[in-house]
């Protein structure tokens, strides 16, 4: 669904809210066609803007999805940042927030973060962030998930979110494994 706001030239003034809907529709349209299926045009045409309303806000298409690729990041921080307040025990509890929030339905399979994370994969010029959020977390959780059994859980986790990525429908099981990962990640 289309969201085209008011013509540019009648609207009131609101940079910091078109810088967002310009994310927004950005993040939607990267879902739905991937990094590589966005134009700027495509992104300004449901934004409601020119092609030079996008780039006011975003030098180029690169910059935009870093743009995009930082708020995904910090929503998915703030996601995980919760789930460990909530967890009353210490030992796993990023490994368990991890695979919570990222096997989730705001994070997981068929989302906006799903196609941007299949682009992490396939083009490095990108991965970098979530590389330093990966890093910053586990150096911040040294103390409670620095284990082997704990790493092999979260990649247990991501291995079966990109198995669920491949899969035009939910696979029966995606939910019991999730459940068996986080039970896992409990000590002994």
């Amino acid at each position: 669904m289309d969201k085209i706001v008011e013509n540019a030239y009648q609207r009131k003034k609101d940079p910091e809210g078109v810088k967002k809907l310009i994310l927004a529709n950005t993040m939607s349209l990267v879902a739905e066609h991937g990094v590589n299926g966005v134009s700027i045009q495509s992104i300004a045409t449901r934004s409601g803007v020119t092609k030079g309303g996008v780039f006011h806000h975003f030098a180029n298409k690169q910059v935009l999805i870093e743009a995009m690729l930082e708020e995904l990041i910090q929503q998915l921080d703030q996601q995980v940042s919760l789930a460990i307040e909530k967890d009353p025990v210490t030992y796993g509890c990023f490994t368990r927030a991890y695979i919570d929030v990222t096997l989730s339905a705001s994070f997981g399979v068929n989302t906006v973060w799903s196609a941007l994370s299949m682009t992490l994969m396939t083009d490095k010029s990108y991965s970098e962030k979530w590389d330093q959020w990966l890093t910053r977390r586990l150096s911040q959780h040294a103390a409670t998930d620095d284990s082997a059994t704990l790493k092999i859980l979260r990649y247990a986790a991501d291995g079966a979110w990109f198995v669920e990525s491949l899969s035009p429908k939910m696979q029966d099981d995606y939910e019991e494994i999730k459940q068996q990962l986080l039970l896992r990640t409990y000590p002994e």
